[in-house]
């Protein structure tokens, strides 16, 4: 399993709140699994790839409203390892 923590960062943008709307419709039109946080959005799933792709085309979505900064921390590991690291995520 792969779990990725994304932040985005619309750059002089007026209304933030689109830009990051759109990366999340984005991540749902895909089915990506993911949560907010207040600082990030985790995403995981069981193919790297897969996610990866889904994270990046969302991170374009996002582009197409303006300029914007995108880092991502990783961790791979058993579902059950993951799955303990998920379990501290609020909500």
């Amino acid at each position: 399993m792969i779990a990725l923590q994304v932040s985005l960062y619309p750059v002089g943008q007026k209304d933030i709140d689109l830009a990051l709307n759109a990366f999340w419709a984005m991540l749902e039109e895909q089915n990506v699994d993911y949560k907010v946080t207040p600082l990030s959005t985790v995403c995981w799933g069981e193919d790297d790839k897969e996610l990866y792709d889904a994270v990046f085309t969302a991170y374009q979505k996002a582009r197409v409203l303006g300029q914007a900064v995108m880092v991502t921390t990783l961790a791979t590991g058993k579902d059950e390892d993951i799955g303990k690291l998920l379990d501290f995520l609020p909500g």
